[in-house]
């Protein structure tokens, strides 16, 4: 395969994803169209919908100015006329970030990768361009320069993931051929007990979320009957509450760490204490968590678990592929290993939680809604602090376990003699 083949196929490819992302809202909005409307309205309506809705995914805030006519018919004051949307359901991004790993694990980035990583950005950039200029409209609108150059970094992360995640990273030989033994082993069993907690705890709230679902399933049901949509209608709603599954995820792993969340207002979620004055009538909120203040502090146990676990496991990991010299060091060098390993995995599951939060929370709306999602702060320092107990704790324990085996081996061969 030749380089220009090669860019052929990352532009496809980067072509396929922006219109899967755009196409999945689209789609059920033109049926709404021809089967509800009857082909009256104007589809292009539709289309800046569907467009707004993607560069929202992605990070972008859109700033919605309302006509007097249309913010009376919402029953909006006029103060309220104007609003930003800026809580991403991050649906989109997560697909982009997907398809940017996809992209990086095959083996078009061995060959060509400057070619990959040019081809698939400069596209991806193109393209976001394009559908910021054709659903531009004096009711709603974004910075073109945000809206061109957002969605390119979710997929520049996913071709950053790929590339240092696998065996034959350039960047991960290098650096790992720069450092000594011990060091390596510290960083790598550091980072790798950061993802772990990270993404034992996003995966536990998937969990929760999933779990409080499937007890919720009859209120569920009876929201969506309650809101009386159309067929088509309720494809639309339930695309649209897919997309803020990956939201609703991570607000749930905020409200396990102890800060929770807010969907404005008058609805503030916490396993310490929820106050829920207003809620709007989507099905899906009726899956979140309520009235655990009983055992509130049993939840926030749960993160501390997951950083104790991916700790432990780091450390096994440590010891199995370190040299008799560096098992053989002295306490005071373990020591420093085990924290300076603790401290990065602190910093690498605190960002990988961080991140995802903070384009997850803003505004949604006008009123009470301008303030939806997590409080950042109060996550670093709960999460960061429960990252960074728990790790210690694994570490250790996984070395005081070592050591009881090997004391009693030991025992077992001076008894054998």
């Amino acid at each position: 395969m030749n380089a220009r083949l090669a860019a052929l196929l990352t532009a496809l490819e980067t072509l396929v994803v922006v219109g899967i992302g755009v196409g999945i809202f689209f789609a059920p909005l033109s049926l709404v169209w021809a089967l509800d409307d009857q082909f009256s309205t104007d589809l292009l309506t539709y289309w800046r919908v569907s467009a707004d809705f993607w560069m929202i995914g992605h990070g972008v805030p859109v700033s919605v100015s309302l006509t007097d006519d249309v913010a009376q018919s919402l029953g909006l004051a006029q103060s309220q006329r104007n609003f930003v949307l800026s809580a991403a359901p991050l649906g989109p991004a997560v697909l982009t970030l997907w398809w940017g790993f996809r992209m990086g694990r095959r083996d078009l980035m061995i060959d060509y990768p400057i070619v990959v990583w040019l081809v698939g950005l400069l596209t991806l950039a193109g393209l976001s361009y394009g559908i910021h200029a054709s659903a531009h409209h004096m009711m709603a609108t974004a910075d073109v320069v945000e809206a061109t150059l957002r969605p390119s970094l979710f997929l520049a992360a996913g071709l950053i993931i790929a590339s240092w995640t696998s065996k034959w990273s350039q960047g991960r030989q290098w650096l790992q051929s720069s450092l000594n033994e011990s060091t390596w082993r510290v960083l790598s069993s550091g980072v790798k007990a950061g993802i772990g907690a990270a993404f034992g705890l996003l995966g536990l709230s998937a969990l929760v979320f999933a779990g409080m679902l499937l007890f919720s399933y009859a209120t569920v049901v009876g929201l969506f009957e309650s809101l009386g949509p159309t067929v088509i209608g309720l494809v639309v709603l339930f695309l649209g509450q897919l997309a803020f599954v990956p939201s609703l995820v991570v607000f749930v792993s905020s409200w396990l760490a102890g800060p929770g969340f807010s969907l404005g207002t008058a609805a503030q979620f916490s396993p310490l204490g929820t106050d829920i004055q207003a809620l709007p009538a989507l099905p899906i909120l009726a899956a979140l968590p309520t009235n655990a203040e009983s055992i509130g502090f049993t939840i926030i146990a749960i993160p501390v678990v997951a950083a104790l676990v991916a700790g432990a496991l780091a450390e096994r990991d440590m010891h199995r592929g370190a040299s008799k010299s560096s098992v053989s060091a002295d306490a005071g060098r373990q020591t420093f290993g085990v924290v300076a390993a603790s401290v990065i995995a602190t910093a690498v599951g605190v960002l990988i939680v961080a991140v995802p939060a903070s384009l997850a929370s803003g505004a949604l709306g006008p009123g009470r809604f301008q303030t939806v999602g997590i409080e950042l702060s109060q996550l670093v320092l709960w999460w960061g602090l429960e990252l960074f107990a728990g790790v210690v704790l694994g570490m250790v324990i996984a070395k005081a376990v070592r050591w009881i085996r090997a004391q009693e081996q030991a025992s077992g061969v001076v008894a054998s003699r």
